[in-house]
């Protein structure tokens, strides 16, 4: 999206799957707390744990993001549906992940998706052109 922004491009992007945009620092922040847990003995029982991003969106609204922490304007981004934009391998609608056996299990959870993404920008503005 950044190089699109820079380029001028005015992208179509998918409004109708829901995700919780998760930045691998954080889940790695994540992960090595649960590893910390789990090291001293106290490791939640076995059970799935998502270690996800705070909120959700879609990829339009993360574009749109994207686009507004860079200055760019988020108007240039427009919504489509998966239909009009087809991919090889077929995508869920729905795909929002719940961090609640996380929190049970006393674990710290991960900052929302949109503060990630204002702190990566703002760290790595640079390498992305912007």
């Amino acid at each position: 999206m950044a190089r699109l922004a820079a380029q001028g491009v005015d992208p179509s992007v998918v409004d109708d799957q829901r995700g919780s945009p998760t930045w691998t620092v954080d889940l790695a922040g994540g992960l090595l707390d649960l590893a910390a847990v789990i090291a001293d003995g106290a490791g939640p029982s076995r059970r799935a744990l998502h270690c996800t991003g705070g909120g959700e969106t879609t990829w339009y609204g993360f574009a749109r993001a994207v686009f507004e922490e860079l200055g760019a304007d988020p108007s240039r981004v427009s919504p489509c549906t998966t239909d009009e934009f087809p991919r090889p391998a077929p995508r869920p609608a729905y795909s929002v992940l719940s961090d609640a056996a996380w929190r049970d299990a006393g674990l710290t959870p991960l900052r929302d998706w949109r503060e990630a993404l204002r702190v990566f920008v703002a760290e790595h503005r640079d390498a992305l052109g912007a």
